[in-house]
């Protein structure tokens, strides 16, 4: 029985940001399942920053072909099988994309466990590998947090940097978050528990975070760059800084002049480190990184609120959403 589904897909490459009429919607039905494939309805997709950067020639990512799906994690419902391990009614998370169903290799899938009662929806919320792992690899593996530790988080207010607020609070550090706003400054702060909220659309962050941070920052986790990395970088503790570089949303429009730190010799005069990671790099302590996540949720110690679009003809106005700064959490789109 053939599966409807509607998809969208890029039309045209941009210079700088994305626009509306660089994408198309279609319907093709899915008729064949060869051996080894599955059909999968879509129900949540992630948006997230790396989708950017493959809409653009020579990008970071690999860049997706004019005509093709746009490019998404996400989870869904087997509705139909040909592969041993995977039966209609499974959940699975993977590279789902833009559309309403579909149709991968069941290798290419990992099936959800919904023990402890768990949501689907979890996995790409607080278990989800580019919000919640990223998060705990970001600050735990890489950047190696302490009780204790000052911590100055970009993008705060976004799926990774609310998870990152939360996790380091757990682990009993001090933290000083960055958003747009007062509405996102008010959400870190008596949502997500975090100790100082700097706009950085009406403050003075370099102010801000030498105000919140007189003895330095132990401690940066980085979802923005350009200037907001420097000033993290001319605030370092005197000594054993470590940032995680997880991310460089201001950069994404134009990554042919991506903009580099100026003031990276703070690094060597006050013997700091600066570490760059690939979540994916790091799958070995995924399941220490679930353990974690999913005990503090239990205890209500972690949550991700969302900011959910409905309809997969939404896909791009969500997408151009997360660049505007018009969402705060986790932004979702439910097909």
């Amino acid at each position: 029985m053939p599966h409807a589904n509607r998809r969208v897909f890029i039309k045209q490459y941009r210079e700088g940001l994305p626009a509306l009429d660089d994408f198309g919607i279609e319907e093709a039905d899915i008729a064949d399942v060869p051996a080894g494939h599955v059909v999968v309805k879509v129900d949540t997709l992630s948006m997230d920053a790396w989708i950017r950067t493959t809409l653009t020639p020579g990008s970071f990512h690999e860049t997706a072909a004019l005509g093709s799906t746009i490019r998404a994690l996400g989870v869904g419902q087997v509705v139909e099988s040909a592969a041993d391990g995977l039966a209609a009614g499974d959940w699975v998370f993977g590279l789902l994309s833009a559309q309403t169903h579909a149709l991968l290799p069941a290798a290419a899938l990992t099936k959800l466990d919904l023990s402890n009662s768990l949501e689907p929806r979890d996995y790409v919320g607080p278990l989800g590998l580019t919000t919640g792992l990223t998060a705990w690899v970001g600050l735990i593996a890489v950047a190696e947090v302490h009780g204790g530790d000052t911590v100055l988080v970009s993008g705060a207010a976004g799926a990774v940097g609310s998870m990152v607020v939360q996790l380091a609070k757990a682990r009993g550090a001090r933290v000083i978050g960055i958003a747009g706003g007062p509405e996102k400054c008010r959400y870190l702060l008596e949502t997500l528990g975090a100790d100082v909220a700097i706009d950085y659309k009406n403050a003075d962050v370099a102010a801000g975070v030498a105000s919140a941070a007189p003895g330095g920052i132990d401690v940066f986790f980085d979802n923005v760059g350009g200037e907001i990395l420097d000033i993290a970088l001319e605030n370092l503790a005197p000594a054993n800084a470590r940032i995680a570089i997880c991310g460089a949303i201001s950069q994404y429009s134009d990554m042919g002049n991506v903009r580099g730190p100026a003031k990276y010799l703070r690094l060597a005069e006050r013997n700091a480190a600066m570490k760059g990671f690939v979540v994916t790099h790091h799958a070995a302590r995924f399941p220490e990184a679930k353990a974690e996540i999913a005990s503090l949720m239990e205890e209500g110690k972690v949550r991700l609120p969302e900011h959910v679009v409905d309809g997969i003809d939404n896909f791009a106005e969500a997408l151009l959403l997360l660049f505007s700064g018009g969402h705060t959490g986790n932004l979702l789109v439910r097909p």
